[in-house]
């Protein structure tokens, strides 16, 4: 009887001590994520897509079972993927989902794409996502950037790829690979990542590798994780704002006593907004342009004044110097196309120094005050 009441003591206390193992090892599930579906806005002609094509680049490798604030990273990954894609609208864009490093019962590849490349549908994206477990294998990071190389090739127009990985144990390859596919497609790609976890030398090569392109950016999955920030962040990568407030030039004849030359008014000419860090117009920027000059040449005693701005983030001289090339490149985009005499068109920049919005955390490059305040707008100086 001794002998057996001793057995269910020492068995009840390994019961507590594997309880309490489970209890501190426990992992956590990704909650389900809300979303802002930009699909309304897109529709209504608020955006517009600025992409002809675009590939994501998961990180399926065995760091990526590793656990990263109670959280499986690779679950983080798939989390952030799904989200992104359930905010995107149905733009017109050919899309992929392409990943790198597998478990074997899954792939013997180093880089496969489960998705793509295809025009974009989000639910056959959000299927090819479900067919990705579990995480598992070496982290080909090279071999799936020079993947993408053939995936958007044969794509004409505007590319994007993103990139979501821990960027663990990983060499110069990934670098040099970004490297190679942003010489052959230049200012076409932007290369955005997105780090997964914490990992100092992985969140250096990540943000390397987005700085390869001109318009690229690193951002963390954990800050982009509620639906504004999301929302953020797909209109950046994959959108353009669409101006409302152009409208041609009406002419207005005024009657008195006596005979008054007809007057031309020239009405609001809107503003133009470029993507962080870049002087670059967008395409959507070249069609109000385009507007601009019909503007211009139906009022040929107008000169106007281009102001350039920028958002907070970076330091007082860079954002001067920035604000400046948007002017310039509106100026010549002007003259080059319009043919408009550039003695009736001045230049200045203002740098951070006149925002349309306060912007309320500098940090958050991406922040909807942000984007407004990226812009150049247009000031009547002499009818």
């Amino acid at each position: 009887m001794r002998i057996g009441k001793l057995k269910w003591i020492l068995l009840a206390i390994s019961m507590v001590y594997l309880t309490s193992c489970a209890s501190g090892n426990k992992v956590n599930m990704v909650p389900d994520r809300m979303v802002n579906d930009l699909t309304p806005a897109f529709e209504a002609g608020d955006f517009g897509s600025k992409v002809d094509g675009f590939v994501v680049l998961m990180d399926a490798s065995s760091s990526m079972a590793e656990r990263y604030q109670g959280y499986i990273k690779f679950d983080i990954a798939k989390a952030f993927i799904q989200q992104m894609n359930n905010t995107m609208p149905p733009i017109s864009a050919v899309s992929g989902l392409r990943t790198i490093g597998h478990a074997t019962q899954l792939s013997q590849e180093r880089t496969k794409l489960f998705y793509g490349m295809t025009p974009y549908h989000r639910d056959q994206l959000d299927k090819g996502l479900a067919a990705v477990i579990p995480a598992g294998g070496p982290t080909p990071l090279s071999s799936g950037i020079a993947a993408i190389a053939g995936d958007l090739g044969k794509i004409n127009g505007k590319k994007a790829v993103i990139i979501v990985s821990d960027g663990k144990d990983l060499g110069d390859q990934p670098l040099i690979a970004a490297q190679e596919i942003q010489a052959m497609m230049k200012d076409d790609l932007c290369i955005y990542t997105v780090l997964v976890g914490d990992d100092e030398k992985g969140k250096i090569l990540m943000d390397k590798i987005a700085q390869v392109s001109p318009c690229g950016y690193m951002i963390l999955a954990q800050d982009i994780s509620s639906p504004e920030p999301m929302a953020d962040y797909v209109s950046g990568v994959f959108l353009s704002k669409i101006e409302k407030t152009v409208q041609v030039p009406e002419a207005k004849t005024e009657v008195g006593l006596g005979y008054h030359k007809p007057e031309p008014l020239l009405k609001d000419l809107g503003k133009i907004h470029f993507n962080f860090d870049s002087a670059k117009l967008s395409k959507e920027g070249q069609k109000m342009l385009d507007q601009h000059i019909k503007a211009l040449m139906d009022n040929p005693e107008v000169k106007i004044v281009i102001e350039g701005h920028s958002s907070a983030s970076g330091t007082e001289q860079y954002n001067q110097a920035l604000s400046e090339k948007r002017a310039s490149a509106v100026k010549n985009y002007i003259v080059t196309v319009g043919k408009i005499n550039s003695e009736r068109l001045s230049i200045i920049g203002y740098g951070e120094k006149k925002p349309a919005e306060m912007e309320s955390n500098p940090e958050d490059k991406f922040s909807e005050t942000a984007k407004a305040n990226m812009r150049v707008i247009f000031e009547v100086i002499d009818k």
